[in-house]
């Protein structure tokens, strides 16, 4: 083999350097405003101006923007845009190396241009790369003629451990093993497009594109339309259409899911995204199930087919009985259903062996055996150290190369030996040496350079590009745009791009208008039939919504008994005066928002004063109990089932999340900004249950979200009443006033019985009282209806163990009598009360546990008599096949 030598190795410093034609800016435009006077970079290639510094035409109606704009317009733009991105809660997972971080999506205020022309251009060369890639694939896990004919070396395969048998010969789709690629480009210094990574698994970072598109569209909207940009949605209309073809059986409208990793992923962001603009169910492996030859998602009303399984795990992990014994990921018997011929996957389980950096150097040989073709896309220079003249130039070079696994995409830095001490250098010499076969060399690509917004001027980033390749059965589209990475640092743009780099918007300039295509609705004849039911609800789905709703519940009854005992403490009355003090604070010692000893008489006055510890609660996350982890346990709940909830929803924890959040912590903190963040919580958790009330469809999603919340208000109430209501004080008129208004109660009091404030009338309405849905009667009422819409056993006759407990919880409440609930006995007790809340308090979790073991706890993960997991290289070197992008 060849050393390939077409490849720019300089490791130069660019100088800057500044050129401007006025003939092609705007009238008027403010010196370093101007997309045309930003200083360049000398030896690389500019996006945004011709060699001799006149703009390119692409650019010129975003020039014309930003010289509208001025100065504080962009600046302004930038500040929309984060806030669009923090409402829709686009994140990414990092990895600090103390493990993952969520951290917000980041997108520079003006995207990057690149002409259709020039576009087209590397349109053909991917379409062409997709079409070489596909046959490698059908070659390495069929005839193998490449490793027969020595084009390819044999150790790429019989060494590389995510190879597996498994994957030969399993059928395809539509005739095809990749649907969906994505490469990542970039231009060397003469304008000539290179390929600097191949992603045929399943190539993340299209949801970050599609994002990025909206954004944009909103902050630009007159700008976006005018400018001739092409459209995405064709693109995404054309994948629709696509997968709903490689159905086996039902193509009018197959059952498309998304196999997600899970919750926590670095693909948690985007797979709901996708999923939810593209209209497909979001599964993980543990939803999933095999009957036969046939997937099925498990829903609490019985088991649905699944046609088409768009997947987003890796090759390994897809089935645990003949793959990773290990994987939780997948789904037992997935292999057996592809063999079957009753499942489509896209992409085929084993694509993952055609994105190993060591196939590179070899694709021009295989290109010209399986098509007869010359390779259009040159690729950066890779040399494959198994290869005894490629290794010795790897080691004579290795200040100007990077290393990276043979086998695996990594998404980490690759290592830069330039960078190392000779103690590095000369243990990885010795690993090299050691396993020749696991490692490559790379030259560094001089990418090109695009203008990013920066606060104060446009400045030159390095900029790199990850391109979108559909695959039909006849044809091959390529996304006319691309997630644009950009960075100061070149180095950076090896990463995934999911690491952390500012991204832009890649737009798609024609020089005429396009085709304003721009919904995904079906226009097709199919007769759709009508239905009513909602019961395609996962468990783990409703598991979500349950606990979704009582942490909401839990949210607003902390935050209101922390608002009405706030308010005691800015009275014009002393604390001494204010019998009910002491057992507000009780309640708040009950609900773990203070010290337990704050409710111990003769204990509270050696503990902190209640007008600095009290504030602080509010804003503490030390405590597990505290009100802001609950916040963030609830934004949890959302966060996994956010496609299944609305928007707007969303976007209320979104603001919750960072109206509370640390980040936003006064850094004085005192009564009045501690009740401000709790007037702002409450009004936010109302607004969701509004959303609930008002827009969910009464399906079982909604059934569990109402759940969690009834059981939960029911629990915080008797807690409460326990902790205020049991023992009178000498002056209950305060004490019931408070708990009314802890309760959201009062003004509903009021409106009854006036000023006259009495404990039979206020217990009443917060115990007994059937039509005042704070009562814990309406409570135990609502869940007793809940329970008996959700899906039973066939032909059961007998109670289950969860309607059982809802009816011995229902039936005291139903014969309770106010009267002997508000009597005291001889030791100052309300004896009936205190016996009826205890029951409560004793019996919502054993309902609570009932639920979950009848509709929410999974079976135990599969086990299987397999050996162990493989052995990645070196870890401290490279990343294991988990950490693939």
């Amino acid at each position: 083999m060849l050393l390939p030598t077409q490849i720019e190795s300089k490791v130069n410093v660019p100088t800057p350097t500044a050129t401007a034609h006025s003939n092609d800016l705007p009238s008027g435009s403010p010196p370093g405003l101007s997309l045309a006077e930003y200083a360049s970079m000398a030896e690389r290639f500019d996006e945004c101006r011709l060699p001799d510094g006149a703009l390119r035409p692409c650019w010129k109606s975003i020039a014309n923007e930003v010289t509208s704009l001025g100065k504080s317009g962009l600046n302004d733009r930038e500040s929309q845009i984060e806030q669009l991105i923090r409402e829709n809660g686009s994140t990414f997972q990092i990895d600090t190396g103390e493990g993952t971080q969520t951290r917000p999506w980041q997108l520079a205020t003006v995207p990057i241009a690149i002409a259709e022309q020039d576009w087209n251009r590397l349109a053909t060369g991917l379409a062409q790369r997709t079409r070489v890639l596909e046959a490698i694939l059908a070659d390495l896990l069929g005839p193998q003629r490449l490793i027969r004919e020595r084009v390819l070396p044999p150790e790429l395969l019989w060494d590389n451990p995510r190879f597996l048998r498994v994957y030969h010969n399993l059928p395809v789709s539509a005739g095809h093993r990749l649907h969906l690629v994505g490469f990542d480009v970039a231009r060397a210094s003469d304008g000539a497009w290179w390929v600097t990574g191949d992603r045929t698994r399943a190539p993340s970072g299209l949801g970050y594109l599609l994002e990025n598109r909206i954004v944009h569209g909103r902050i630009f909207p007159h700008l976006s339309r005018t400018a001739n940009v092409r459209r995405l949605a064709s693109f995404f209309g054309s994948m629709r259409r696509h997968f709903r073809t490689l159905a086996p059986r039902q193509k009018d409208n197959p059952r498309v899911a998304l196999l997600t990793p899970g919750h926590g992923s670095y693909r948690d962001f985007e797979d709901a995204y996708l999923a939810r603009y593209l209209g497909y169910t979001l599964v993980q492996g543990r939803d999933l199930a095999v009957r036969g030859e046939r997937l099925h998602l498990k829903t609490l009303g019985g088991l649905l087919p699944i046609e088409v399984l768009w997947r987003h795990v890796s090759d390994r992990k897809c089935d645990p009985l003949e793959l990773d014994p290990h994987s939780t990921e997948g789904v037992t018997g997935l292999l057996r259903c592809k063999r079957g011929g009753e499942l489509a996957v896209v992409n085929s389980i084993g694509t993952a062996i055609a994105e190993m950096p060591a196939l590179i150097p070899f694709l021009p040989a295989a290109a010209k055996l399986l098509l007869g073709e010359t390779l259009q896309l040159p690729s950066v220079a890779t040399y494959w150290c198994g290869a005894e003249k490629e290794r010795q130039y790897v080691l004579e070079h290795l200040d100007e190369l990077v290393l990276r696994d043979a086998f695996a995409v990594s998404d980490t830095r690759p290592v830069m030996p330039v960078r190392c001490t000779a103690e590095e250098k000369e243990a990885l010499v010795r690993r090299i040496k050691a396993q020749p076969n696991r490692f490559v060399g790379q030259h560094r690509l001089s990418h090109s350079v695009t203008p990013v917004w920066h606060g104060e001027r446009f400045e030159p980033w390095h900029v790199s590009l990850r391109t979108f390749v559909l695959q039909t059965k006849n044809n091959i589209e390529v996304l006319p745009g691309a997630l644009a990475r950009v960075s100061p640092k070149e180095d950076l743009l090896s990463n995934s791009p999911t690491q952390g780099q500012l991204t832009q918007d890649c737009w798609i300039v024609s020089d005429k208008p396009v085709d304003h295509e721009t919904t995904l609705l079906s226009n097709d004849d199919h007769t759709i039939v009508l239905r009513r039911s909602g019961a395609e609800l996962p468990s783990r789905v409703a598991e979500h919504l349950f606990w979704l709703g009582r942490y909401v519940e839990r949210c607003e009854s902390i935050a209101r008994l922390l608002r009405t005992t706030l308010a005691r403490l800015v009275g014009e009355d002393e604390l001494n005066d204010l019998p009910e003090m002491t057992r507000l604070v009780a309640a708040l010692a009950a609900v773990g928002q203070l010290e337990p000893d704050y409710a111990i008489e003769g204990l509270d006055g050696a503990m902190p004063q209640l007008d600095s510890v009290l504030p602080s609660s509010v804003f503490d996350t030390a405590n597990p109990r505290a009100l802001q982890n609950s916040v963030a346990s609830a934004l949890h709940n959302a966060t996994a089932v956010r496609d299944r909830i609305s928007l707007d929803a969303y976007r209320i924890f979104q603001s919750i999340h960072a109206d509370i959040s640390g980040s936003r912590r006064p850094t004085t903190v005192n009564v009045s900004r501690a009740m401000e963040r709790l007037n702002r919580l409450i009004t936010h958790l109302m607004a969701f249950s509004g959303l609930t009330a008002e827009s969910l469809t009464r399906t079982h999603g909604w059934r569990f979200v109402l759940l969690g919340r009834r059981l939960e208000r029911a629990d915080q109430t008797a807690e409460l009443l326990l902790a205020t209501m049991v023992r009178p004080v000498a002056d209950e008129v305060g004490l019931c006033e408070s708990i009314l208004d802890a309760t959201d109660s009062l003004m509903t009091y009021r409106s009854r019985y006036l000023s006259l404030v009495r404990p039979a009338p206020a217990i009443d309405l917060m115990v007994t009282d059937e039509t005042n849905p704070r009562s814990l009667r309406f409570q135990l009422n609502d869940i007793q209806q809940l329970l008996s819409d959700l899906p039973t056993e066939p032909g059961r006759v007998a109670l289950g163990a969860d309607e059982r407990l809802a009816r011995e919880l229902q039936h005291p409440l139903l014969i309770a009598d106010v009267g002997t609930l508000t009597e005291v006995n001889a030791s100052g007790n309300r004896v009936e009360l205190q016996r009826l809340l205890e029951l409560v308090q004793a019996k919502i979790p054993q309902l609570a546990n009932a639920i979950a073991g009848r509709y929410l706890i999974h079976t135990a993960p599969e086990q299987t008599l397999t050996g162990d997991r493989e052995q990645s290289l070196d870890e401290s070197l490279m990343p294991p096949e988990a950490t693939q992008r």
